[in-house]
């Protein structure tokens, strides 16, 4: 089970609640992208009221006004679930922007139907402006996020290897339990009889939650899950097997150099990530023990395999 105070950094609702720090800046950001849009909009109120005609109480169409009002809340209530839900980036930065620029153009044609703004010259002007433009944007942002999503399908079904289960789903990395990987592996050898296993332990891990707690542990442990799923055959499942522990299942033969280079690899993720939490560096050895499948054996039998091939690393390390 999870500790009660650790913390996945997938889980954004709980990450601001237990970091004041994150839930400040979140505040922040929406305050001010509130208050820019309502600054906007008295701004341009003023400048209409002064430079437009006012029209008199028969000729305002209170129909037109009602309909064109609840566009102006859709198109700001649609602002406000970005950013409540999405992540900051380009393609929300670019979303944020077409339906700012579409709320502000549908609040054009409501400030119309109380002043004339072609009285305003710029005014006419700029509804005709604003709205296609937020059109402009909204459709380069769908482009973009359709991309987005494509690459996040593609690592899923890396993670997943096209076997859907998510009861097993570790609620830090995302990735399957260790209770799957066995499942899966004993899959893989019962249809294809031969498979190939990666098991790798990063020894000394425990020391980063007790130094630095659990949020900076999650954090290294998220990259060392999307750096194996990212260098992962096509196709593998990659499970995070326990505490400071990953497995990955694949269908390739072990390829010359891949403990080295994969080593490697996550030495460097692991260390930009303790970097990038705590500006220092931190002395994690990862081990990695690749092992191919014999003829008959088992799930447990493998996993016993790449195991005792882990501890003898240890005991290699501990003699020098």
């Amino acid at each position: 089970m999870k500790k009660q105070n650790s913390l996945s950094f997938s889980d954004w609702p709980a990450l601001h609640r237990k970091v004041p720090a994150l839930h400040s800046a979140s505040r922040y950001r929406y305050g001010r992208v509130y208050g820019l849009m309502v600054l906007v909009f008295a701004l341009f109120a003023l400048a209409a009221s002064l430079g437009g005609e006012l029209k008199i109480w028969a000729e305002i169409d209170w129909l037109d006004v009602g309909g064109e009002g609840l566009v102006v809340i859709a198109a700001l209530s649609w602002l406000h679930f970005l950013l409540q839900w999405r992540p900051p980036g380009p393609v929300t930065q670019c979303l944020l922007a077409g339906f700012g620029c579409l709320g502000f153009g549908f609040y054009l044609d409501v400030l119309d139907e109380f002043i004339r703004l072609g009285g305003a010259g710029w005014g006419a002007s700029l509804e005709s402006v604003v709205t296609p433009l937020a059109v402009l944007l909204i459709t380069y942002a769908v482009l973009a996020l359709s991309q987005e999503q494509r690459v996040l399908a593609r690592q899923q079904r890396r993670r997943e290897a096209g076997i859907r289960d998510h009861r097993d789903i570790d609620p830090v990395t995302d990735l399957y339990s260790g209770a799957y990987c066995r499942r899966a592996l004993d899959a893989a050898l019962s249809n294809s009889k031969t498979a190939t296993l990666w098991l790798i332990d990063l020894d000394n891990f425990s020391a980063v939650n007790r130094y630095y707690g659990f949020a900076c542990g999650d954090a290294v442990l998220n990259r060392v899950a999307a750096t194996l799923v990212a260098a992962a055959p096509e196709g593998a499942l990659v499970c995070r097997y326990g505490g400071d522990r990953f497995a990955v299942i694949a269908n390739n033969p072990q390829r010359p150099g891949l403990q080295g280079a994969l080593g490697r690899l996550l030495s460097e993720a692991i260390q930009l990530a303790l970097y990038n939490q705590t500006g220092d560096s931190f002395d994690i050895a990862v081990r990695l023990a690749v092992v191919e499948s014999r003829g008959g054996e088992n799930a447990d039998e493998l996993l016993a395999r790449a195991n005792s091939d882990i501890l003898a690393m240890k005991r290699i390390d501990n003699e020098d």
